[in-house]
């Protein structure tokens, strides 16, 4: 388990350090904390620890292990912060890791010399050790129930089918604090002459991180894999909306920009777009729709209200009071559903829709972005 857990951080950091090479710079918080949680999880490989002490000084094999754990879960706190609000400025995620490593650091040196052991076996008779692992396991509890109580709150705000990521990364979260609680109290009831790492029903708390580190980044990977499918639908939803409103609408179309901002310039289009269709929308057109098409989806009612508004404005036919659509052109959601609307509308039916609701009668013309799909068809 300790080889998968290793290679599931590597991974992870890996790919989060791909993604984030073009727009996703809030990222590099995440991918610094996996990347140095993975190494932390390279130095409990049986073969890497056994190289490591017996070559490197006494003690420093725990102390780096331990460094490079904290540091990573301070990183990936930081993520989380980032996520959920203001992102932290790197200069105080620099000194914070410092901070605590320091920490760890001088009192390591100051409570030498050191046994090619675990730190846990040593500790009676050096009461600045309390220090050492307040720093220690303080972070470590800190950072990770930050980071599960987060994904079960975020949970709520995907769909059902979106959440498993996030849920197997809060579990992996729950089983390290889990795990950092009981080495606390393994430090505290450990013998003097023990050998024998303490157990939990039978479990050596050791396991406990490995399991938890395999879930939490299942559960990370997951997660992401899932917010990249997500971004890919929505893209091509907006994109289908985008296509047909600013060939509707030209005037809305924004000069070309750096392919980082072209997302952020086509909602800006999109919003100008549908303000300026607006204006040519009456209030009964909704019922009109709804009385030629029957019972039909809110998104397909919408997309014909705005090919009426279009139609409409072409004719240069403004109505005196234009329709009210604020209560769904903010909502991302109906948004997207609108763009996909579009998508799978057909030629015939809005071209019904024109006819009897506009008295046009003009066959569709594929020339005319009014008259033709944002597929084309």
């Amino acid at each position: 388990m300790t080889y998968l857990a290793f290679v599931l951080f590597a991974g992870a950091a890996v790919w989060t350090a791909l993604r984030h090479r073009s727009h996703l710079d809030g990222d590099r918080a995440l991918t610094w904390g996996l990347a140095l949680v993975a190494a932390a999880s390279a130095l409990r490989i049986d073969a890497v620890e056994s190289f490591l002490l017996t070559s490197a000084p006494a003690g420093v094999h725990e102390l780096v292990k331990h460094a490079l754990l904290v540091a990573g879960c301070l990183c990936i706190a930081a993520w989380v912060q980032g996520t959920q609000g203001r992102r932290p400025q790197p200069r105080f995620l620099v000194a914070g890791v410092l901070g605590v490593v320091g920490v760890l650091v001088v009192v390591f040196a100051l409570n030498g010399p050191w046994d090619r052991r675990d730190f846990d076996f040593q500790t009676a008779g050096k009461p600045w050790m309390a220090l050492y692992w307040a720093a220690y396991y303080g972070t470590f509890l800190w950072a990770t129930a930050t980071f599960g109580i987060s994904t079960l709150r975020a949970r709520g705000e995907r769909a059902r089918g979106a959440r498993w990521g996030m849920d197997l990364a809060a579990a992996g979260a729950f089983v390290g604090v889990l795990w950092a609680l009981l080495s606390a109290v393994d430090i505290v009831l450990q013998d003097p002459g023990a050998v024998e790492q303490y157990r939990f029903l039978g479990i050596r708390t050791r396991y406990l991180i490995a399991a938890s580190s395999v879930l939490l980044t299942l559960g990370i990977m997951g997660h992401l894999l899932t917010a990249a499918r997500t971004r890919r639908r929505r893209r091509a939803d907006l994109s289908a909306l985008h296509s047909h409103l600013v060939d509707a609408v030209a005037e809305s179309r924004l000069p070309a920009v750096r392919p980082e901002v072209a997302e952020y310039h086509r909602t800006i289009e999109i919003m100008d777009a549908l303000a300026t269709l607006a204006r040519y929308s009456e209030p009964s057109d909704a019922e009109r729709v709804r009385s030629l098409v029957g019972h039909a989806p809110d998104p397909v009612l919408r997309a014909l209200q705005i090919d009426l508004a279009a139609t409409r404005r072409g004719m240069d036919e403004r109505p005196p009071v234009p329709a009210d659509w604020s209560d769904w052109v903010t909502d991302d959601q109906a948004l997207r559903d609108l763009g996909r609307a579009f998508r799978e509308q057909t030629s015939a039916r809005r071209a019904h829709v024109l006819v009897s609701a506009l008295g046009y009668d003009g066959a569709l013309d594929p020339d005319d972005p009014v008259q033709v799909d944002a597929d084309g068809s």
